[in-house]
């Protein structure tokens, strides 16, 4: 049993309302929930070494802030340090733009109706005088201006708007890392989904071969699927890697196991727990992915051939 102390960095304001869960990377299950300290220290006392995986939430944000796997050594006590993204609990409310001050040109406009209302009552034959047309001239003039004042103030001819171009972005960002931390999320849970249904397909060949899964060949066959079971977590890249080398190596092993019956059960090979058990190791032999969404097809193939759910045999 050793100590494990955690130190969060990046976002203090947000330690004393974070919780971080211990789990097990395999199966998933929480080993321990602990609060931090004011200055993001956590401290996991007494726990057994060996591989786990850290979730960072806060009661505010959906998803966990953080996910990461670790692991505590054998020796001595673990210190790990993590880093909290600050843009998770970003919500900038849109800047206030002061509205534009109308007052003066509405004047203006007020003022030159009242100008030009002495000009209105002239009757056929009247001559215009030099300062009537003086005077209609200016308020035109002034008219003008208040015009063009106003297309600066309301600027019908477009603009941008500085204010909601930043939230925008900043909506635009959060919602690519929620997207991202979904899809993260659903291809970890289809890979154990994958996992379980490929063990189950596994205890079907055993039990049609006659072979118990403590022995010595049925563990062969099962403890190809720890390294996988203990990499749900890990890039697309690097887990498609894997499943590679273990489908390779689980039809070494059926092959193994067909030619060990051959005597026994000639028709072994052509039995349905095989034949499913085959068709699986042929998916796994060419699963190569480097994104999720790319993943995810691949794992929804899986989901198709395999029928869709557990296959259970009487």
């Amino acid at each position: 049993m050793q100590d494990l102390t955690l130190n969060l960095l990046g976002f203090p304001a947000v330690n004393r309302d974070l919780s971080v869960e211990v789990r097990d990377p395999a199966t998933q299950t929480v080993v321990r929930t602990v609060k931090p300290f004011l200055d993001g220290t956590v401290r996991v006392p007494q726990i057994d070494a060996g591989a786990y995986e850290i979730a960072v939430r806060h009661p505010n944000v959906p998803l966990p802030v953080l996910i990461r796997p670790i692991r505590v050594l054998p020796v001595g006590n673990t210190k790990v340090s993590v880093v909290i993204d600050p843009s998770k609990f970003r919500n900038t409310p849109i800047e206030d733009i002061p509205d534009a001050n109308l007052t003066p040109v509405q004047d203006l406009a007020k003022s030159v109706a009242e100008t030009v209302l002495p000009l209105s009552n002239k009757v056929a034959g009247e001559a215009i005088l030099s300062r009537d047309w003086n005077t209609l001239a200016s308020a035109v003039r002034d008219l003008a201006n208040a015009l063009g004042e106003l297309t600066q103030l309301v600027s019908p001819r477009g603009h941008n708007h500085p204010e909601l171009e930043k939230k925008f972005n900043e909506v635009s960002g959060n919602f690519e890392s929620l997207v991202n931390t979904l899809a993260t999320t659903v291809t970890e849970l289809q890979r154990q989904i994958q996992m379980q249904q490929i063990r189950k397909q596994i205890d079907d060949v055993l039990l049609e071969a006659g072979v118990a899964k403590d022995s010595a060949r049925g563990r062969r066959f099962t403890e190809l699927m720890k390294p996988l079971e203990e990499s749900t977590s890990e890039s697309p890249r690097d887990f498609s890697n894997k499943v590679r080398t273990a489908g390779i190596q689980l039809g070494e092993e059926i092959e193994k196991l067909v030619q060990e019956k051959a005597a026994e059960d000639p028709a072994l090979s052509t039995k349905a727990p095989v034949q499913d058990l085959d068709r699986t190791v042929g998916l796994l032999k060419n699963q190569r992915s480097t994104t999720h969404e790319r993943e995810l097809e691949q794992l929804r193939t899986f989901s198709r051939t395999s029928g869709g759910a557990f296959k259970f045999r009487v």
